[in-house]
């Protein structure tokens, strides 16, 4: 981009070291508590999950190989501040969980940061305050879209095909920070500008139109459930529903359609809702997933849908008109999911 030039940017570095030093990041310990900075990260997001957190929750929120968790699991127990328990029904999970002495030592620091970033504020007028708010939020923003990004060439063959529950699906949907919803009223407009643009495109959906008729029709039938995921600042950029395939006998087989905004697309965003779509569907009493037209020209789904587990099982010749006039045919894709 034009308007950034080196000065700029090494200014902004200069200041962010700046930061770092006032903060007394440099220092190996937390001032005269005497807890690092990667510890004090450790407790502060036991602190602020509801639910018991494993080593590999801890690397995905901090953004850490295992490894390095391990180690800093390893020195916080060793301190005295963390306990690991071992999951009854798994064996191979461990959760974290605080003791009386990490409780107190998160107690002991938390008012000294909190009172640090008080007194630096309280030496800016109103104006500037806001500035610094939008400023760190917007850099913030801005870090972990170039991280997104750099890592969005790969992020389909790291592990996010196979996702081994709801919970981690939400747990890797937060390394991007997002977040998966059930619908609700407040984001019927931005999921339907999204329903709008991927039908448009004629090669997603084969419905007739784009209308709110169509997308009423489509999503929010009777017995259909409608998820949505929202980017940290809370606007919806996807989701899909799920409802029975069939009535009766058969309706222990699922179906789901899943739509992506195009300015979120390619990062892997689209294949965790399907896989949170599986395990929900699994948890509802359903047995398999089952889609009835996939546009046989849609190559990205069809090999996404494959790596996923699902399977094609039956060829409709000429299934999609076109909107050329021509025709092209749809594959049925079929999977189990209790065997996920």
């Amino acid at each position: 981009m034009k308007h950034l030039s080196n000065q700029k940017i090494n200014l902004l570095r200069q200041n962010a070291r700046s930061v770092v030093r006032e903060l007394g990041l440099l220092n190996d310990a937390y001032f005269e508590v005497g807890v690092t900075l990667a510890e004090r990260h450790l407790l502060i997001e036991l602190s602020s999950c509801q639910e018991p957190l494993t080593a590999g929750d801890i690397a995905e929120r901090l953004l850490l190989d295992k490894s390095t968790v391990s180690r800093l699991v390893a020195k916080a127990v060793k301190k005295g501040f963390i306990t690991c328990s071992t999951d009854q029904k798994d064996k191979r999970k461990r959760f974290l969980q605080f003791t009386e002495l990490g409780k107190n030592t998160l107690f002991s620091f938390e008012p000294i940061a909190f009172n640090q970033t008080k007194n630096a504020l309280q030496t800016l007028n109103l104006e500037e305050i806001n500035l610094v708010y939008q400023g760190m939020a917007l850099y913030a923003q801005g870090l972990r879209n170039s991280r997104l990004q750099n890592a969005a060439p790969t992020s389909l063959n790291t592990g996010v095909n196979k996702v081994e529950s709801l919970k981690e699906v939400h747990n890797l949907l937060h390394q991007f920070g997002c977040k998966l919803k059930a619908y609700k009223l407040k984001d019927d407009e931005e999921l339907f500008a999204i329903f709008q643009e991927v039908v448009d495109t004629g090669c997603q959906f084969p419905y007739e139109s784009s209308s709110r008729e169509e997308f009423q029709t489509q999503f929010f039938g009777s017995t259909s459930q409608v998820y949505v995921c929202r980017s940290p600042q809370g606007h919806v950029i996807g989701g899909f529903y799920l409802k029975p395939n069939y009535s009766g006998r058969s309706g222990h087989i699922a179906n789901a359609a899943y739509m992506i905004k195009s300015t979120h697309r390619r990062l892997g965003i689209g294949t965790l809702l399907i896989n949170a779509s599986l395990h929900i569907a699994r948890s509802l009493g359903f047995v398999a997933m089952q889609f009835n037209r996939v546009l046989s020209e849609n190559a990205g789904a069809i090999k996404l849908y494959e790596k996923l587990g699902f399977e094609i099982v039956g060829t409709i010749p000429n299934a999609i008109r076109n909107a050329d006039g021509s025709f092209q045919d749809a594959y049925t894709m079929y999977r189990r999911i209790d065997n996920l």
